[in-house]
């Protein structure tokens, strides 16, 4: 499974399939399940631009995190992706947090498609359910990759890594195709 994790101006790279989200504002998002949560998030990533409000749907911590290391979601954005939300399940001993499970499929030069599963950690806020961080296997056999949201050190240095000395946009993530290797 791969990820693309764009949380410096740009954005998870993910995208939505089966899932027909519904355009939710952050004030209405309150009332809605951990799904649909992760749901709008994806096709807000998958639609991608500065002002897609994806953001909207990280915890408050992990939006202050991302403030504190001079980032911010912009997703790039992948119109020819697509998502399904499969799952959710709570986590043993944590009342207020849930396992969001979801497939991203993409399409590769080759024609055909590629899939990876990602899980979601989402916690209930005074706002309600907001996305703290993912889980996801970048390679078969591999230990998964966790993402922290709510860790500025960690996402600073995952961006660093990912970021090419020479690129035009030194805060781009990397695309679900490209990886995070690690």
């Amino acid at each position: 499974m791969l990820i693309c994790l764009g949380c410096s101006k740009s954005d998870v790279n993910q995208t939505a399939a089966a899932t027909s989200a519904r355009p939710v504002s952050a004030n209405q998002s309150a009332s809605i399940s951990p799904t649909d949560v992760v749901s709008q998030f994806l096709d807000q990533v998958r639609r991608g631009g500065a002002d897609s409000g994806a953001g909207n749907f990280l915890t408050a911590k992990a939006q202050s995190e991302l403030a504190r290391i001079g980032r911010s979601v912009q997703p790039i954005g992948s119109p020819d992706a697509k998502f399904e939300v499969t799952r959710a399940e709570p986590i043993p001993g944590e009342d207020n947090a849930m396992l969001v499970h979801s497939i991203w499929t993409e399409p590769i030069p080759d024609g055909s498609t590629t899939a990876f599963q990602v899980v979601w950690a989402v916690q209930l806020e005074k706002a309600g359910w907001r996305i703290s961080g993912l889980a996801m296997e970048l390679q078969p056999g591999t230990d998964p990759t966790v993402i922290d949201f709510e860790n500025g050190a960690m996402m600073a240095k995952l961006l660093a890594d990912e970021t090419p000395a020479n690129s035009a946009n030194p805060t781009q993530a990397a695309t679900p195709s490209q990886g995070l290797n690690r």
